[in-house]
């Protein structure tokens, strides 16, 4: 069973996806759809764009891989957030695109990301700049992009001055 929090359209804000319409679907406590079919179709019904971006709880529970499945063979594109204190699920390359946020010591497999996906760092303050510097030289060989998701305006001159040190680094502030 697949609980859906909130179903909505809008545009993406961040991220390799940036400007695009997208039908965004948070995972967590809310409609619950006992089949990965009823699911698809919701989606379907629902979708107005050709992007589907997952994110909430549970994004890798069993079951969303028939549900990323779903949405491809009816020519449906995913992106799907998700934490990186997860695990990759077996279908990881069944989705179009990924975007993790770093975690240290993370279980999620980063090196087994494409050149398509993304490993966000949220800073909010030195603490948080500090994490995405290590991490930025941990994933120095990683092939996707690494982007800062910068929420504390006051750190922009020092978070800008690490993603220029990086190929495929970016910066996005979020007000």
């Amino acid at each position: 069973m697949i609980t859906v929090e909130k179903m909505s359209e809008g545009v993406r804000g961040e991220g390799l996806s940036y400007g695009l319409p997208m039908v965004f679907l948070k995972l967590g406590p809310g409609d619950s759809y006992p089949s990965t079919d009823k699911l698809v179709r919701e989606i379907l019904m629902q979708a107005g764009c050709r992007w589907i971006c997952l994110y909430g709880e549970n994004t890798t529970q069993v079951g969303m891989g028939t549900v990323i499945k779903g949405l491809s063979s009816l020519g449906l594109y995913t992106e799907v957030e998700v934490d990186g204190s997860v695990r990759d699920p077996g279908w990881l390359h069944a989705v179009d695109r990924w975007v993790v946020d770093y975690r240290e010591n993370a279980l999620f497999n980063f090196n087994a990301l494409r050149s398509v996906d993304a490993a966000r760092f949220a800073v909010r303050d030195g603490k948080d700049l500090s994490l995405a510097r290590k991490g930025f030289e941990e994933l120095k060989l990683f092939p996707g992009t690494k982007y800062i998701r910068l929420s504390n305006q006051n750190m922009e001159d020092e978070a800008f001055q690490l993603v220029r040190k990086y190929e495929r680094a970016r910066l996005y502030y979020i007000g």
